[in-house]
């Protein structure tokens, strides 16, 4: 056990007891919670898009009248949650209406094996590069940057036929929990406005958490898609890594030590029968890798649990919500015959653990560089030192996390390191030979619904639950399950072994049937 480590999660979680009354008051004034608008063509909208491909190529839905519904359901709510960095609205309309003419000259099992999206409209995280849009990052040095070429990922998107929208909103860099920087702006929860959207793809799980996007591509390495989605009530994978292409998304941390180990391009979506889809073809051809085409059965699957970390002393306490809804899930298993183990794990090193990966990510892109060169890079702690006083053009946010990484590799415990890597090996060892080609794991998300705004600062040990994940290089999904007492998403993660991310899927299909997956904001 590090001492300094565990002092400092203790004096984060006494500021945390102090401030949490100022940010209540914070949220009352300046971020008051709203009602979303009502749904309008509500049958359009909730058609998951595997689906909703099949009715657009069938010729039985326009896809024009997809776009446009979408569009209006995007502009009546982006101004209750800001998630939106651009929008390119009338290319997509022009795009659904060459969509709606291929399908009427073309034989529909034609279109079902070329362009298996045609005519579904799709959002995209603004780090994952759509040509001719914005790849600002939310930063002030590149705030008039655009995209020339697609994203790998993007374009195995565009190539089966879906039509973008949007690019939206993330954090400074990606670097945080909430999406907030100095050129788009916070964006907010539409459960609750007084709430964070999640990090760093936010925007993304913002509109999807609304009902203004259908599906969308974005990127996780330490919970950046199961993190946002958990908080805004919707589906969100994170796939074996290596199996999705990196080209193309930022920021690129490939002189990191573990960056491209971490991160992977993954979906998110309102419905479970599209992510396998949706994984499948932005995987490309290594998607063969990953076996989709064989289903699982749900009663060949064993299921494994593991409720909380360790001692609440030195992680976030699960809140009785979502202490509920995990009982609720394992009582369904229960129930169902499939005898959920619960697993002798122990996480007790699981600051030690996050601590020992951030430092991995040493030599992360700095977000006070001048990508061009011209102008000389400030001094990060007098930057930090000029942020309360709103003389920055960085946030401080940003700023924390590139604090952190240079905590997590100087004195505080560098020298230990190789022991707690040491300790983690063997665990995901284990792992691997309890879990085989049959097995999941459920565990929490996050500990809690959506934090409120600027809460984070004082948690970010809670970060563990998603980023264990990523260190370990297992497949992961973030599957809504209900709402906590306040109203706000409370999701479930399960975790496959490597390549076995059709058990994920499998898992998401049956607990969306069981619960109810995504349910609009009321």
């Amino acid at each position: 056990m590090d001492i300094p480590l565990r002092l400092s999660i203790l004096w984060m979680k006494l500021t945390s007891l102090l401030i949490y009354p100022l940010l209540i008051i914070h949220g009352a004034i300046f971020t008051p919670k709203k009602r979303l608008p009502p749904f309008v063509n509500c049958d359009l909208l909730t058609i998951p898009a595997t689906d909703l491909a099949r009715k657009i190529r069938c010729r039985e839905i326009k896809s024009e009248t997809v776009v446009k519904a979408y569009i209006s359901r995007i502009e009546a709510v982006n101004p209750l949650i800001n998630a939106i960095v651009e929008n390119g609205f009338d290319r997509a309309i022009e795009m659904a209406k060459i969509a709606d003419k291929k399908c009427m000259e073309s034989e529909v099992s034609y279109l079902e094996e070329k362009y298996p999206l045609l005519g579904v409209p799709v959002t995209v995280k603004e780090c994952c590069s759509l040509a001719g849009f914005p790849v600002t990052l939310g930063n002030y040095w590149r705030k008039n940057l655009r995209a020339t070429e697609n994203s790998e990922v993007v374009q195995l998107i565009l190539n089966a036929g879906a039509i973008p929208l949007l690019v939206s909103n993330t954090p400074e860099f990606c670097y945080s929990w909430e999406s907030n920087n100095f050129i788009t702006g916070r964006t907010l929860n539409p459960y609750d406005q007084r709430r964070i959207a999640g990090g760093s793809s936010g925007g993304e799980g913002a509109l999807l958490g609304a009902g203004a996007s259908l599906i969308g591509i974005a990127a996780d390495t330490g919970g950046s898609i199961r993190c946002p989605a958990m908080y805004n009530g919707v589906f969100g994978h994170k796939p074996t890594p290596g199996v999705l292409s990196l080209k193309g998304l930022l920021p690129d941390l490939s002189k990191t030590d573990a960056g491209n180990d971490y991160t992977t391009a993954g979906p998110m979506c309102r419905y479970a029968k599209d992510l396998s889809l949706l994984t499948k073809i932005m995987a490309g051809p290594r998607v063969i890798s990953l076996k989709l085409d064989e289903p699982v059965p749900i009663e060949d699957i064993k299921i494994f649990y593991k409720k909380n970390i360790g001692s609440s002393w030195f992680t976030i306490p699960t809140t009785r919500d979502v202490e509920r809804t995990f009982d609720e899930v394992i009582q369904h298993f229960s129930d169902f015959g499939m005898k959920p183990v619960q697993l002798n794990l122990d996480l007790s090193l699981a600051p030690e653990y996050t601590v020992a990966g951030t430092a991995a990510l040493e030599n992360i892109p700095s977000t006070l560089e001048d990508p061009s060169g011209v102008h000389e890079t400030p001094n990060l702690f007098l930057e930090i030192l000029k942020s309360p006083f709103g003389c920055s053009k960085f946030t401080f946010a940003s700023m924390y996390l590139m604090v952190l990484v240079k905590i997590a590799t100087s004195f505080l415990f560098k020298k230990d390191i190789p022991r707690y890597m040491e300790h983690f090996d063997k665990m995901r060892n284990d792992l691997l030979s309890l879990l085989s080609t049959n097995g999941v794991l459920l565990f929490l998300t996050m500990p809690t619904p959506a934090l409120r705004h600027h809460e984070y600062y004082t948690m970010w040990y809670g970060v563990a639950y998603p980023f264990i994940i990523n260190m370990l290089g297992f497949p992961a999904a973030n599957i809504p399950i209900g709402f906590s007492s306040d109203g706000l998403p409370i999701g479930i993660q399960v975790i496959a072994g490597p390549y076995q991310d059709r058990l994920c899927f499998s898992i998401a299909h049956h607990l969306e049937r069981a619960f109810g997956g995504w349910k609009p904001p009321k």
